[in-house]
C-alpha cells in the first residue's frame, strides 16, 4: 500500500485511540448540568462553536442521529467547501495516484465502524438525516450504550435518534501532519489551522426518541476500501448507510472491484473480508 495513505490511516488511528484514551475507565460522575442545547451538528458548530456560546469542557444536550459509522478525518463541516477547493485551484500537474490521495483525505465522507474497543464505543453524531462529512465524534461507554441499544453492533444497525448529553472536549490530530505534508509534496494549500484538533463528545447519557413520528432518520456516506493497487488505490462506493438494499449493492461492487483481492484496509470492523485487514485491526488495536 503507498507509503503516504499509510502513514494517513496509521496517524487517524492513532488520533482516535487519543479520544479513547480521555474516557478511561472512571465513572462517569455527574455534576450540575449547564443546558446547552443544540440540533444537529450544524447548529452546534455555528451556533455554539463558531460563536464562542460554548468552550471546550462545557456540557451540552445534542438532537440528531447516533450511529456506529464515524467520520475517518472527523473535522469542521464548515471547512468542507475550502477543503473540497483546494483539490481544483492549484497550479500545475499531478498525476491520478497523487490526486486520488488527496481527494480521499479531501473527501468528508469516508467513513468507518470500528466496533467496541476496550470498554468503549466511538459513535458518530449526526443530523436526523445525516451524511457522514456532516458531523461530530463521539466516545461513550459501550454498557452505556448497550443498555439503551443492545443491537448497536448487530451488523444493519446504523444509528437512531436520540438526545444525547455529553462533555465537549478536543484531542490533538495525528492526520493532519501527514495530509500536510502529502499536500505540500503536491504544491497543493492545505493552510486550515483547524485540523489540528479534534473537537469531539464525551457522552455521558443517551436518551432515545420513543414515538414513530420522532424516530425516522437516515444516513449517507462512502464504503471504502484501500488496496496495494497503483492504477486504483482505493475502491470507494457512495450511499444510504440506512438502506439495507443499497449497501449490499454498494458492497457488491466493491467485490466485483478487480482489486478486490488486493484490498489492504476495510472500513468496517463487523463485515471485513478478514479480520486482518479491517481498519480497526490495523490501526487501533
Amino acid at each position: 500500500m503507498d507509503e503516504f495513505i499509510s502513514s494517513l490511516l496509521i496517524a487517524a488511528g492513532q488520533t482516535l485511540v487519543g479520544v479513547l484514551g480521555s474516557l478511561g475507565y472512571n465513572k462517569i460522575k455527574e455534576k450540575y448540568f449547564k443546558e446547552n442545547s443544540f440540533v444537529g451538528p450544524f447548529d452546534l458548530w455555528q451556533r455554539g462553536i463558531m460563536s464562542n456560546n460554548i468552550q471546550v469542557g462545557d456540557n451540552i444536550l445534542f438532537d440528531g442521529l447516533i450511529s456506529p459509522y464515524i467520520q475517518l478525518f472527523p473535522r469542521n463541516p464548515y471547512e468542507n467547501g475550502k477543503r473540497w477547493n483546494s483539490l481544483y485551484s492549484f497550479e500545475g500537474k499531478i498525476n491520478a495516484k497523487e490526486y486520488s490521495k488527496l481527494e480521499f483525505y479531501a473527501g468528508s465522507d469516508d467513513t468507518i465502524r470500528t466496533g467496541s474497543l476496550n470498554g468503549e464505543t466511538l459513535v458518530g453524531l449526526y443530523a436526523r438525516y445525516g451524511y457522514i462529512g456532516e458531523g461530530l465524534l463521539g466516545v461513550i461507554p459501550t454498557t452505556f450504550l448497550l443498555k439503551e441499544f443492545p443491537n448497536f453492533f448487530d451488523v444493519n444497525f446504523y444509528g437512531a435518534r436520540v438526545v444525547v448529553k455529553g462533555k465537549l472536549k478536543k484531542c490533538p490530530t495525528q492526520h493532519y501532519f501527514i495530509a500536510k505534508r502529502m499536500f505540500d509534496t503536491m504544491n497543493v494549500p492545505l493552510e486550515q489551522e483547524e485540523y489540528k484538533d479534534v473537537l469531539y463528545l464525551e457522552i455521558s447519557k443517551v436518551i432515545p426518541f420513543k414515538k414513530d413520528r420522532d424516530i425516522t432518520c437516515s444516513l449517507l456516506g462512502s464504503p471504502w476500501a484501500a488496496t496495494d493497487i497503483e492504477k486504483e488505490p482505493f475502491i470507494v462506493q457512495y450511499g444510504y448507510i440506512s438502506n439495507p438494499e443499497e449497501m449490499n449493492s454498494c458492497y457488491d461492487n466493491m467485490r466485483a472491484s478487480k482489486s478486490w483481492n488486493n484490498i489492504q484496509v476495510f472500513y468496517d470492523a463487523l463485515r471485513s473480508p478478514s479480520k486482518e485487514v479491517s481498519f480497526t485491526n490495523k490501526f487501533i488495536l
